[in-house]
């Protein structure tokens, strides 16, 4: 098992150390409190949280806006 310090995850999803304690604090990064100060992370769960954030891109296909017109036909 790897664990990361903050400063590893912040440098591993390109954020801040602060935004890394935010995420920790919102709970939306799992963690692991060692003795009373130090925090780590799994890397499973950095990775499990990166795999949340994944945004799925949908291509829509909408027909041109194309105005009305009777004179003219539109396939």
């Amino acid at each position: 098992m790897k664990l990361l310090s903050v400063r590893e995850v912040a440098e591993a999803l390109s954020i801040s150390p602060s935004l890394v304690y935010q995420l920790k604090d919102e709970r939306k990064l799992r963690y692991l409190r060692i003795g009373k100060g130090t925090i780590r992370f799994r890397l499973e769960d950095v990775e499990e949280y990166l795999s949340n954030c994944t945004v799925e891109v949908r291509l829509e296909v909408r027909k041109a806006a194309v105005p009305h017109l009777k004179h003219l036909k539109v396939n």
